[in-house]
């Protein structure tokens, strides 16, 4: 009587052993599953993901003239995040500037690299292209200048101008398959408006010296 009680008992474990085995095997696909798909999202994060570029300027700019007074410029702070994994190239940047009050408008090209220099004699660090690490951060003044001829001036009197700040980035001429599925396209461009306080011909000419512009309610920290 014990054999047969003992041999329904192993039958029954058996059973369930059994009937349990699919359902096991399914739940254990499903973690493998989704550990497949967390190391994927890792690796693509970490390694694949193309460059994502983003333009920042603060809140303050400065204007001056080159060239013996001819040739205007804004010296303009700027910062370029990659928050991608792979590097970005920016090939050069674009600047368009609107006088308000004419609603004349000018384009300016990124030339040189650093403040402007009170010495007309300084050697100037040429832009060249830069290429901006994977989620890395990149900051500089870039020296904008007139695209074509110098005159007339933009910049006439104090007041309120515009500008549009375009990053122009190297692309693959033969993109990946990763790079086809993100979509790869341009930075878009941002758009800021500065005040121009004061004009003086005479500090911007013969000193070399420039004039900050900010932004309309911004003021420094220490006339606060």
């Amino acid at each position: 009587m014990a054999i047969n009680q003992t041999s329904t008992l192993g039958s029954e474990e058996a059973a369930n052993i059994a009937e349990a085995g699919p359902h096991g095997g399914k739940l254990a696909t499903v973690f493998s599953a989704v550990a497949l798909a967390f190391s994927f999202i890792s690796f693509y994060m970490s390694a694949l993901q193309g460059p994502e570029l983003e333009v920042y300027v603060p809140p303050a700019i400065h204007y001056g003239r080159d060239g013996g007074g001819d040739t205007e410029l804004f010296a303009i702070p700027i910062t370029i995040t990659n928050s991608g994994a792979r590097s970005g190239a920016v090939l050069s940047m674009e600047l368009e500037v609107q006088n308000l009050k004419t609603n004349a408008t000018k384009r300016y090209y990124s030339a040189f690299l650093g403040e402007h220099p009170r010495d007309a004699a300084s050697p100037n660090r040429q832009f060249a292209p830069l290429s901006i690490p994977g989620r890395a951060v990149f900051s500089e003044t870039v020296r904008f200048y007139p695209v074509g001829e110098a005159l007339p001036r933009l910049v006439d009197a104090q007041g309120e101008y515009a500008f549009r700040l375009q990053l122009n980035t190297a692309t693959p001429p033969h993109p990946s398959l990763i790079d086809r599925l993100q979509g790869r396209t341009q930075p878009g461009p941002i758009q800021f408006q500065m005040t121009l306080p004061w004009m003086s011909d005479q500090h911007l000419s013969f000193r070399r010296a420039t004039i900050a512009m900010h932004a309309k309610d911004w003021k420094p920290a220490a006339a606060r």
